[in-house]
């Protein structure tokens, strides 16, 4: 038998040959090329798009699937409630969900007291920055955080 692999983004195990992952939508095929490890500290934070173009929020799975929310002016509220900057309209979502904020040069994602929580690479928390490729999950709403 052979190992069985998981998800390098996500950890969701993986069946033998699949090359794009089900649960966060990471694709596995491709070569691997060497890269440079950004310092976090340098110059500002990962988390802050500087000239690699405008922080969004791509809806990756969920009712709205495929849409962009540009993050340009914060704070940016989250939730069911229609007057939130981002409208989430499904019950799984609180009408005051989440927050996303500018917080010392880091995009930061914070949970106002959610039913169902707030969740960022699988985890559910209460603060966390927001780095390339990390994925928001809110109610039945998977959004994958990207500068490029």
């Amino acid at each position: 038998m052979g190992e069985s692999k998981a998800c390098p983004v996500c950890g969701e195990a993986l069946a033998e040959g699949v090359i794009r992952c089900d649960s966060c939508g990471f694709s596995l095929s491709g070569t691997t090329e060497q890269i440079d490890m950004i310092d976090k500290n340098e110059s500002g934070l990962i988390g802050v798009c500087g000239d690699r173009g405008k922080a969004r929020l791509t809806l990756t799975k969920g009712p709205l699937k495929g849409e962009v929310f540009y993050l340009e002016d914060f704070p940016l509220s989250i939730g069911r409630e229609p007057s939130c900057d981002i409208f989430l309209n499904n019950m799984t979502v609180s009408r005051e969900h989440a927050v996303i904020e500018n917080i010392d040069g880091q995009i930061t994602v914070t949970d106002r007291d959610s039913l169902n929580g707030t969740w960022v690479d699988g985890k559910c928390v209460d603060h966390a920055v927001l780095y390339e490729d990390s994925l928001l999950q809110i109610g039945t709403f998977s959004m994958r955080f990207s500068c490029s």
